[in-house]
């Protein structure tokens, strides 16, 4: 999958920003996970992997699965509301294991890579569903685990996979070839390989499991394509798979890992240089095979899914606050290996697909939540204060929470005029013209105002715009009309001013 991870402002002119920022509440305030009964789905033999992309261009994810011992694809083509068609087969080469979509070949298309026996294939999509014969380029034996990203900053689709004793890099060349292999000792086995930023220097970087060790191995990017010696950090028994999210909300990337050997998940929180803390373990079921992150309650935190091989299920857990609470617990069909995230319904909600490799079939879970909603009006007005012993122009913002359920998070915007000293009220803060307001959590119905005042001097002739504006919050806003005010003061130095 391409670089799994199972992650406004206003200008006015020359004017600098105004943010006000409210802070969490708890996470237990999200509304609960729910989801459709499962529909299940046929494919090939022993399905390995599932991905998601539109290969037609209509607008609809489809589903592509890797059916290891029939040696073929699944594609299921997308049909509208999370459903999708009969299975077309598509021949990658042997053993397929692994999936990666992204545009190879640079002409606007969704293409594949496969992992197969002996090879990475890459099969050029045609925008219709279908494929052009598999393109091979050899790799070390083993590989199983593919992730697609741009490794080298040129904007071209590159590949890693996972193998028994580490990861190999091949290079896109942007015409739907890949360059030589470049090998790189990690932990071992792993079916997961996760490309992420995971020390904070905006370059790509590596994570795979160690099955064989405990561990999770750690590979830096240096930007160019090429990457550190591993670093390992444990886990639990048998991580067979990883994924990468920000789990605490820190800002900082994550690890997350379904641990095969002792039915447990670990959560490695990141330090944000590359380094992570010790296992958080969990225990979830007999043989979790998988793992994917996504919010799924959409209260604006990352949210797991594990599947549980040994359990025929998927389990759910969310909090926000670095640690797992069991949210619901899914049937699928026979050992769900893989647990991909992906709204397949095209309803703004992450759905869940697994594929079950006994039963030779993916199952599609429909997100059902009802997502929270708090409509945040926007008010703003400003008062000549010319009888004080240093003359301003006085704003206020006002923040409204009109529900209809608790405002966790925002962020208002505004703009100030270039060059002018701006005095902040009580709990803002002003840096590099950028006056910022942290805003308490509120129920529906409260509301909260923050200042700031603007000097004005003897000679101070001008106009003053200033827009206010709702640039972000959760949960979402249903209502955009109320999200702006526009105050207009124009000011003849302190003897007269007027504003509306």
């Amino acid at each position: 999958m391409a670089t799994r991870a199972r992650k406004r402002a206003m200008t006015v002119l020359t004017c600098a920003a105004v943010v006000a920022t409210a802070t969490s509440v708890p996470a237990s305030a999200a509304n609960p996970i729910t989801f459709a009964p499962r529909v299940d789905y046929s494919t090939g033999n022993h399905p390995e992997a599932v991905i998601d992309a539109d290969l037609n261009g209509d607008g609809r994810p489809d589903l592509v699965t890797a059916d290891r011992y029939q040696w073929e694809l699944s594609v299921l083509l997308g049909t509208g509301g999370g459903a999708f068609g009969a299975r077309i087969a598509v021949n990658p080469g042997e053993e397929p294991t692994g999936l990666a979509a992204a545009d190879f070949n640079a002409d606007g298309k969704a293409d594949l890579a496969v992992t197969i026996a002996g090879n990475v294939a890459i099969l050029i999509g045609n925008g219709n569903g279908t494929f052009a014969p598999a393109a091979k380029f050899p790799v070390s034996g083993g590989s199983e685990g593919i992730a697609a990203g741009d490794l080298n900053g040129d904007g071209r689709a590159d590949v890693v996979t996972s193998r028994p004793d580490g990861v190999t890099v091949l290079l896109g060349a942007g015409d739907g070839t890949l360059g030589a292999p470049t090998d790189y000792a990690a932990g071992g086995y792993s079916r997961g390989v996760v490309l992420a930023d995971l020390d904070s220097d905006t370059k790509p970087d590596i994570a795979t499991g160690g099955f064989f060790n405990g561990t999770v191995s750690v590979l830096r990017g240096n930007g160019d394509g090429t990457f550190a010696p591993a670093t390992q950090f444990p886990t639990g028994a048998n991580p067979i798979d990883v994924a990468a999210g920000d789990f605490n909300g820190d800002g900082k990337t994550d690890l997350a890992t379904a641990n095969y050997g002792d039915g447990t998940f670990a959560v490695l929180l990141g330090a944000g240089n590359g380094t992570f803390g010790a296992p958080v373990s969990q225990g979830v079921g007999p043989n979790p095979f998988g793992v994917a992150v996504a919010d799924l309650d959409m209260d604006g935190d990352h949210d797991l899914a594990v599947a549980i091989a040994g359990a025929d299920s998927v389990a759910v857990l969310g909090n926000g606050n670095g640690t797992f609470a069991p949210a619901t617990t899914l049937p699928t069909g026979t050992t769900p290996t893989e647990v991909h995230a992906a709204d397949v319904d095209v309803d703004a909600r992450p759905d869940l697909v697994t594929t079950n490799r006994f039963a030779d079939g993916v199952s599609v879970l429909r997100n059902t939540t009802v997502p929270d909603f708090a409509d945040v009006a926007v008010t703003m007005t400003a008062t000549p204060r010319f009888g004080l012993l240093v003359p301003a122009l006085e704003y206020t913002i006002s923040v409204r929470n009109n529900g209809p359920d608790t405002l966790d998070t925002a962020t208002i915007t505004a703009a100030l005029p270039a060059r002018t000293t701006v005095v902040p009220g009580p709990g803002c803060t002003v840096a590099n013209r950028v006056l910022t307001c942290t805003i308490a959590p509120m129920a529906m119905g409260a509301s909260t105002t923050k200042t700031f005042r603007i000097p004005v001097g003897l000679l101070t002739i001008t106009t003053y715009k200033i827009t206010a504006t709702r640039a972000a919050s959760l949960p979402a806003d249903p209502t955009a009309s109320n999200d702006s005010a526009t105050v207009t003061c124009s000011v003849i130095g302190i003897v007269a001013a007027t504003c509306n």
